[in-house]
């Protein structure tokens, strides 16, 4: 199970832009990157264009609906904060579970902890020389299974009185 909390809760979170890149970045710590490597513009047709190593690279913005925000995280505890706050969220659950049957116990289950380090309201999808078409894995997640989970959990429909088919 993951949990999400805030670095800071005084402050709100550092608002930011992701930018998936069509490649692998063996590399998972701070860049000091300059405009020099990095400069996306707009080009002639209004799409992003920018260069990586030498590579084209043409963008699409993807904007989250409203409701939702995106989350930058990390791991944020050490091991024995983990276990520690692992061992109080069992105990507390054993607590509100005391009516439960002794033989349906579930073993300890690990909680992860995250640290929100930033959020976002829209993110860039990069494709070589070409924008990111509907098919996409991240535009799709948006622009389409968004909007089914909450089509599937809107109120209203009630299975057991829903009419069948040929009734």
């Amino acid at each position: 199970m993951l949990s999400i909390q805030r670095r800071n809760t005084k402050e709100a979170p550092q608002e930011c832009t992701p930018n998936l890149l069509p490649c692998r970045i063996d590399h998972d710590g701070p860049v000091n990157a300059s405009r020099r490597y990095w400069a996306p513009e707009h080009d002639k047709d209004g799409n992003l264009e920018a260069y990586f190593r030498g590579r084209k690279l043409k963008g699409r913005e993807v904007t989250l609906p409203e409701g939702y925000k995106g989350v930058v995280v990390k791991e944020a505890a050490t091991e024995d904060e983990t276990q520690q706050r692992n061992t109080e969220r069992l105990r507390r659950r054993q607590l509100e579970e005391q009516d439960m049957d002794e033989d349906d116990e579930d073993g300890e289950e690990e909680v992860k902890m995250l640290e929100e380090v930033a959020n976002f309201k829209e993110f860039i999808v990069w494709g070589h020389e070409a924008v990111a078409d509907e098919d996409d894995a991240f535009v799709k997640g948006v622009e389409e299974w968004i909007g089914f989970a909450a089509a599937m959990h809107a109120p209203g429909i009630d299975a057991e009185n829903e009419k069948k088919p040929g009734t």
